[in-house]
């Protein structure tokens, strides 16, 4: 975590120096990116950049962990999981709409996090990992029991059962289809929701026959 100087910091001094940070790791990768560069890019010393953060690892963890977090309050997605009443298909279905508008209104920070995903920063790719789907882990827990407090998902099966389930298949759906995207000489940013809107409901309707309520 960022030392405690980083977080007195104003809030558009924080979004500044992340958003450089993410510019730059996207740019050069982990292993080529500067601080010297991020702190030019965010118009601060780059000796501030050492009373901020340990070193560029501990600002590369915590630019995957602010992107997350930036991307669930500005869609609202934290308030989703507040709905005592949500369903979480029709929900994914929602978020996977919005997605698209994201890519439009953060194209930069979602392909920051796409990049993480897949593992294009080297020797720093497993911890990275871990620490996005730590996030992600928590925010989907919550929706899958106030699934089951609304009678949406079955509660005849674990928790952390539907968890390892849902990841799984999202994480594999997500690879198909940017595979596909990328055969067909595309890109993914380039494409808009229709194109791939058949496809999610199915995977959807999947999910919902093997956890769903009856």
């Amino acid at each position: 975590m960022p030392k405690e100087t980083f977080f007195n910091l104003n809030d558009e001094k924080k979004e500044r120096i992340l958003r450089a940070a993410i510019n730059e790791f996207l740019e050069k990768g982990f292993e080529k990116g500067n601080i010297g560069n991020i702190a030019k890019k965010a118009e601060v010393a780059k000796g501030s950049m050492y009373q901020y953060f340990e070193n560029k690892k501990e600002l590369f963890l915590f630019s995957i962990q602010w992107s997350l977090e930036f991307i669930y309050e500005k869609y609202n997605k934290y308030e989703a999981v507040k709905d005592k009443d949500i369903n979480i298909f029709d929900f994914s279905y929602e978020t996977s709409k919005n997605m698209w508008v994201q890519l439009q209104d953060e194209k930069e920070m979602c392909i920051f996090i796409q990049n993480v995903f897949f593992g294009k920063y080297g020797g720093i790719t497993d911890e990275s990992i871990s620490n996005m789907m730590k996030i992600s882990d928590k925010y989907t827990l919550e929706l899958i029991r106030k699934g089951k407090e609304n009678g949406s998902i079955r509660k005849d099966i674990d928790d952390n059962m539907i968890l390892i389930f849902m990841t799984g298949v999202s994480i594999r759906f997500k690879e198909d289809l940017m595979k596909r995207v990328r055969s067909e000489g595309s890109d993914i940013m380039n494409n808009d929701f229709e194109s791939f809107d058949n496809d999610i409901k199915r995977l959807l309707e999947l999910l919902k026959n093997g956890m769903g309520a009856n």
